[in-house]
């Protein structure tokens, strides 16, 4: 039996990963060998030209994996502070896109990252490398607070609870 993937939580209303956002992607994070991927599952209203993908919207889900994925080498939530995009080629509007990331360097005030969007023949359509900072302990569990957990996401933000628990 193959074990089921970790995932990541969601934010209900995040343009990337956010279920009640109908104009967004509704992506879902998974973990794959440390990385964070994400497959991307475009439709028509994501397209800049018919059926080619908004170079806007490849930036904006490499930039999301490239987040999470600095996201779980800091154990803090973390936001973009440079981003770099590399389009190689237009991407279409087809299934068995996927959008994959990795942290190459980290310490506890900056990570980071490398992203490539890839297709089932892993041709690239476009890479990034992005620069990403982490929120304070308090503001990470607040934005926690506001994730949606299913039972079996990845809990990044435990440690964060237990010291605060260990302090009062």
């Amino acid at each position: 039996m193959t074990p089921k993937r970790k995932t990541l939580p969601l934010s209900p209303t995040c343009f990337v990963c956010g279920e009640k956002n109908h104009a967004g992607l509704q992506g879902c994070f998974y973990i794959e060998n440390d990385a964070v991927c994400m497959p991307l599952n475009v439709k028509d209203h994501h397209c800049g030209y018919p059926a080619v993908v908004h170079g806007g919207i490849v930036a904006a889900a490499l930039d999301e994996c490239m987040a999470w994925a600095a996201t779980r080498a800091i154990g803090r939530m973390c936001v973009t502070g440079k981003l770099t995009v590399r389009y190689h080629d237009r991407t279409p509007a087809v299934s068995g896109l996927l959008a994959r990331a990795a942290v190459t360097k980290s310490n506890k005030r900056i990570a980071y990252a490398k992203a490539e969007l890839i297709d089932q023949t892993g041709k690239v359509y476009a890479r990034a490398e992005g620069a990403f900072m982490p929120l304070s302990a308090e503001e990470t569990l607040a934005v926690d607070d506001h994730l949606i957990y299913r039972g079996d996401e990845e809990r990044v933000f435990d440690h964060l609870r237990e010291t605060r628990k260990e302090r009062t």
